[in-house]
């Protein structure tokens, strides 16, 4: 995996992805319409690298059949169960500073 950038354009070695500089920005394949500044194209270009490298070796996803009858949304039961779990894990430092202070121990 690697990235070859000039000073107007960037290729990889990963993936057919390519980064060009034009008038006001860079431009990255797969991103029409859109300009990017040197280090966002950088990003976008590693991002794409990423995304070759990792489809080639799980290859590609195919949703099953839960997947595609999950919904998005939460029920709120769900959610008021997360929120009670949450909440009974959770502790709070007490607000008084006298409760922070330690005996003290003498030296021999």
């Amino acid at each position: 995996m690697g990235l070859t950038i000039t000073d107007t354009h960037m290729t990889s070695d990963a993936c057919p992805n390519t980064a060009e500089l034009r008038e006001g920005g860079w431009t990255v394949t797969g991103r029409p319409g859109r300009l990017f500044d040197h280090h966002q194209a950088i990003t976008a270009m590693l991002l794409a690298e990423l995304l070759a490298l990792t489809a080639q070796a799980d290859g590609p996803h195919v949703p099953t059949a839960h997947e595609k009858k999950r919904s998005d949304r939460t029920s709120t039961a769900q959610t008021a169960d997360w929120d009670a779990a949450s909440s009974a894990k959770t502790t709070t430092a007490p607000q008084h500073s006298t409760a922070l202070q330690t005996a003290e121990v003498p030296s021999s």
